[in-house]
């Protein structure tokens, strides 16, 4: 009779780890069914013990120990894989259940003896084997399928880890080409059936295989998985928008880790943190690593400010630049195709006082509320009203300012659905095509308006942030309005997603890149007007090690909601428990949520210290109400 150590799937139990008994001899890893108060849940073993060796603990137990009714598989996650959850869980302060329900897809549990490697062959890398590769898609891509050609004669797979679905079918389309057979993806939007087809394919094909995924299914049936590419390192989507709030391409690293495979990081401009762990030598340069981002496109930096000349009276606000409008109409004249890139939707992202200066705000949540134009002439809306676009609260914009009275409410910005006015009054004859969350709420309806766009030369693709993953063939022309309204986010990754946006936009355009601003001298737009992504790193991991940010320490952001009196209390209450480290504590860029205050509390610890063990201990025995985020990937 042995007794087993299982932690339970479930974000929701308290107890880190359960015990049973067992006249079984069950390997660690193995996926079991334990029953749990009134139902039976998944359960992974994690550690076995003969009932003689603790015999004395059994009997001093505070609860009664139940048998297990149902053994699921004797095998399931590799040691290797519980290795590199428990250090992500580690890392990340959070339970190892947790841990595993972000880490292996739920659709896995189903089919678990399709888990088990049939394939062995380990693999002889060091585990110390760390790659680096920046360049365009192409560039990327054509590295990658050398590096594929090299492993399969090695008689090796290769793992390409992936943020999206879409940046996983883009990538995938250009590197199957003649290796079909031996190519999979596996994400969330694969059906059941499909899902068990991959995985039989995945355990049983005797060549060496593609595997193209996303986080969640890196628990693969395969021992010959000799490399891990991180693709699209820098882009969005690889951290978990659910508690536990854990990035992919940390637990990724790890497993290469333990895995004895080697690692490629690779993107067009990769991160901050990944370029200065290069430059110490973590990671080597695999060509093409290319510091200077090319394109074919004859670039402008337009100043969109009013004529500073005080004899010439001041130039009446404008969206559109002279070049722009030029342009414009070259692209309908000569059947070409353009992207108009907006920030925010909405008519203007922001609402201020005239007399005052006080910014509209959100009466539920305090976020900046968005000025929009009614999308249609209905009943009940055919006037403009202001949105939240952080809680979706809506209200009506005929109103004076809640802090003096005052009816002088003016906009601050240019949203989307100002600069689609603006295009429809003097363009009447071009066809426009929109792209943000309103207009085009799904992924489907993304790629249908880009599709239709394509098929009408002459067009113009207006789009937020939204269709930046949806873009990949080159563009005759691209014109960015203003970004000015991001430089006043107090958030320390701004300017990096203002560069990697820049950059991502530019090499699309192949004939003109037109960049307009109020803040032409702004350094961070010179760099990546030329491309120049070395000068820009300088500057921006300077500002970084100034500051004490990322790479330099590893930010720890606690959060908590509620009554203002009760979260203010129990902050100071948790910065005696986690003393001596001390916690910087400021309220939430959007202070107040339902009715509910946000309280954030940082601490800052030395790269090189973390994780601390005692601090870990401390951060995983709070309460479930307490938000915890390592290395967050923002402030606000």
């Amino acid at each position: 009779m042995n007794v087993i150590e299982v932690i339970p799937i479930a974000r929701t139990i308290g107890t880190e780890t359960l015990s049973y008994f067992t006249g079984e001899n069950i390997p660690l890893g193995a996926l079991v069914k334990v029953p749990l108060r009134k139902k039976k849940i998944n359960a992974i073993v994690v550690a076995t013990h003969p009932v003689s060796d603790v015999k004395s603990h059994v009997k001093t137990a505070d609860f009664s120990m139940r048998k297990i009714d149902e053994l699921t598989s004797t095998k399931f996650l590799s040691p290797e894989f519980m290795k590199a959850v428990q250090k992500t869980s580690t890392y990340f302060a959070a339970p190892i259940g947790s841990i595993l329900t972000q880490t292996v897809a739920g659709g896995l549990f189903s089919y678990p003896d399709k888990i088990v490697p049939k394939l062995p062959q380990p693999s002889t890398y060091s585990p110390m084997d760390r790659f680096v590769v920046q360049g365009d898609d192409l560039e990327r891509s054509s590295h990658h399928k050398s590096l594929i050609r090299q492993e399969f004669a090695r008689k090796r797979s290769v793992v390409i880890l992936v943020p999206t679905v879409e940046d996983g079918t883009y990538m995938h389309k250009l590197i199957e080409k003649g290796i079909e057979e031996y190519t999979v993806f596996l994400h969330a939007g694969i059906t059941k059936k499909a899902l068990k087809e991959t995985l039989h394919k995945i355990q049983n094909e005797p060549h060496p295989m593609v595997i193209f995924a996303t986080g969640p299914f890196l628990a693969l049936p395969r021992t010959d998985i000799a490399t891990i590419i991180i693709e699209r390192e820098n882009g969005k989507g690889y951290r978990t928008p659910k508690r536990p709030y854990i990035d992919y391409r940390v637990f990724a690293e790890f497993l290469a880790f333990e895995s004895n495979a080697r690692l490629y990081v690779g993107d067009i401009l990769l991160r901050t943190e990944t370029l200065e762990r290069q430059s110490r030598g973590e990671f080597v340069e695999s060509p093409p690593f290319k510091w200077r981002s090319l394109s074919t496109a004859e670039d402008s930096l337009i100043d969109m400010r009013p004529d500073r000349n005080r004899d010439a009276p001041l130039e009446k606000f404008r969206i559109l630049s002279p070049l722009a409008e030029t342009v414009i109409q070259t692209t309908r004249t000569q059947s070409e195709h353009m992207i108009i890139y907006a920030t925010r939707r909405g008519v203007a992202p922001m609402t201020v006082c005239g007399d005052c200066q006080n910014i509209v705000t959100c009466r539920k949540c305090s976020a900046p509320v968005v000025l929009h134009e009614p999308k249609a002439q209905v009943q009940g809306d055919s006037v403009p009203f202001f949105l939240c676009h952080r809680c979706g609260d809506r209200r009506g914009a005929d109103e004076t300012c809640s802090v003096c009275d005052s009816w002088k409410l003016g906009t601050v910005g240019i949203g989307i659905d100002l600069i689609a006015k603006k295009l429809r009054d003097k363009f009447t004859d071009i066809k426009l095509y929109i792209i943000d969350a309103d207009t085009t709420p799904t992924e489907k309806a993304v790629k249908e308006t880009i599709a239709k766009w394509r098929a009408a030369p002459g067009s113009i693709l207006l789009g937020t942030d939204m269709m930046l993953s949806y873009l990949h063939e080159p563009v005759h022309n691209v014109l960015i309005v203003s970004l000015d309204s991001l430089f006043s986010l107090p958030d320390f990754r701004i300017q990096e997603k203002i560069v990697y946006t820049l950059t991502k936009l530019r090499t699309l355009a192949t004939s003109t890149f037109i960049l307009q601003t109020r803040k032409p001298h702004e350094k961070v737009l010179e760099y990546a007007l030329k491309g120049n992504l070395a000068d820009f790193h300088r500057l921006h991991i300077a500002e970084r090690k100034q500051f004490n940010y990322p790479p330099f320490s590893v930010l720890i952001k606690i959060t908590l909601e509620g009554k203002r009196d009760q979260i203010v209390k129990e902050m100071e209450e948790l910065q005696s428990f986690l003393a001596p480290f001390e916690i910087e504590v400021f309220p939430a860029f959007t202070h107040t949520v339902r009715g509910n205050h946000v309280l954030h509390g940082l601490l800052r610890i030395p790269r090189e210290q973390w994780p601390l063990p005692e601090l870990v201990t401390k951060l995983q025995s709070l309460p479930p109400y307490v938000a915890l985020r390592v290395d967050p990937e923002s402030l606000l």
